[in-house]
């Protein structure tokens, strides 16, 4: 029965083929990269920062691939979210760098660890002695207050609530002008998330006037998978340019393709991808 689902749903979508073999391609390109990056040494740690967030980017577009070819389109919805906020961060962290970049990557190791702390506190510290080496609870909590001491109460919360930048994901959408995107994209793909979409779950039971129901699939899939791959390519964009622009070619050549390809939706994908291709 779920074959047969998958099977149904796949054949539905336009060009589904061209959609498989287009997502394939972004993640072939960007094996190699993937294997460039594994050679950096350990102790750069802000490269390995960077080589993490492209790690989750490639392997979450490996998930919306495998989510699609199964027939769960809804599903992959929130991993569009995650490729989205992927590349939101990269793009702030790679800013920050600039700056300072020993001072960028301590921040995001110590947002991190409020993170992780702010988690173990809610559990009571359950199950941490069964962990060999983890750190005691009195541990853990001298360091959440030596954080709060150095970045201060408010700053340090917003860390542990945002991460690094301290930012909501809507304010770090704004910095890297993709509002529109997030609004679009992010808050839309939230609602089967934090609740259930009934159209989309029963549609297939004859909720909604099945040509109206195609239509509304047709959009919904050609954005989600424009926006999956332009936020995974301009992850691999920022990669290749501490690479001295090794693959830059095959980066551009790739993304020429995407805006030849007829179900793509350039205003999706523009500002989160190229807008145009980088000089």
């Amino acid at each position: 029965m779920k074959a047969k689902r998958a099977t149904r749903y796949w054949n539905e979508m336009k060009e589904p083929k061209e959609w498989d073999e287009l997502l394939g391609a972004l993640i072939e390109i960007c094996e190699p990269l993937i294997e460039r990056m594994s050679i950096v040494p350990m102790e750069h740690v802000p490269v390995r920062i960077i080589d993490a967030m492209f790690l989750k980017s490639v392997d979450t577009l490996r998930a919306v691939l495998l989510l699609y070819s199964s027939g769960l389109p809804v599903q992959a919805q929130a991993l569009i979210r995650i490729l989205l906020e992927v590349r939101i961060d990269i793009e702030l962290f790679m800013r920050a760098c600039i700056t300072d970049p020993v001072a960028a990557a301590r921040k995001v190791l110590d947002a991190t660890m409020l993170q992780k702390i702010s988690q173990q506190r809610q559990s009571n510290f359950i199950g941490l002695s069964s962990v060999p080496g983890a750190p005691s609870r009195e541990k853990m909590l001298e360091d959440k207050k030596a954080l709060v001491r150095q970045y201060g109460k408010e700053t340090a919360g917003k860390m542990r609530r945002n991460g690094f930048s301290g930012l909501s994901i809507e304010e770090r959408a704004s910095q890297v002008g993709l509002s529109t995107e997030y609004n679009i994209v992010y808050r839309n793909f939230s609602r089967n998330i934090h609740n259930t979409d009934y159209m989309e779950q029963l549609a297939h039971r004859g909720a909604i006037d099945k040509q109206r129901w195609q239509h509304y699939q047709d959009v919904r899939d050609d954005t989600a998978l424009s926006t999956a791959i332009a936020c995974t390519w301009r992850t691999a964009w920022f990669v290749d340019s501490m690479l001295e622009r090794t693959y830059f070619d095959k980066l551009a050549r790739y993304w020429l393709r995407c805006l030849s390809f007829k179900r793509w939706v350039r205003e999706a994908a523009e500002n989160v991808g190229a807008g145009k291709l980088p000089s």
